[in-house]
């Protein structure tokens, strides 16, 4: 099955970043469960398309947005309203741990790729709680 995938990333696109709502650079990943990865390039968008505003605002069409017509989104941080706002759209969102993006996708294709359940993130003060909350990705349908 081939799939797109959107990391949240820096401009150089070498470190996933937090705060997916609010983000404007994004790796873009082609993958297929076979053949691994296919391709990837770095994009980014203006202000008023970040994935903040764009779910907020209820005339949105996905296909306005590059990440909304990928399958999958990983990112250092993100809501639970977020999630449910993307999963609706058909993109499901991960928070994962790992820092570099190339990493983080190759154990998703290979399925270890470890996420945080988002029900044990704190959102203030931006600690997160790492602990026992992770889940494999594995179990999901990629």
């Amino acid at each position: 099955m081939k799939a797109k995938v959107a990391v949240t990333t820096n401009k150089n696109g070498d470190k996933i970043t937090e705060h997916a709502g609010h983000g404007v650079f994004f790796k873009i990943y082609e993958i297929d469960e076979h053949e691994g990865l296919l391709g990837s390039k770095v994009i980014k968008v203006d202000k008023e398309h970040t994935l903040h505003n764009l779910l907020h605002n209820p005339d949105i069409n996905p296909n306005d947005h590059e990440v909304l017509t990928t399958q999958i989104l990983l990112t250092g941080g993100i809501g639970l309203g977020a999630i449910n706002k993307l999963a609706y759209m058909g993109v499901r969102a991960y928070i994962v741990e790992e820092k570099n993006p190339d990493e983080a996708v190759n154990k998703l294709i290979n399925g270890t790729l470890k996420a945080v359940d988002p029900n044990t993130v704190q959102h203030h003060g931006h600690h997160h709680d790492h602990g026992e909350g992770g889940h494999d990705c594995k179990g999901h349908q990629h």
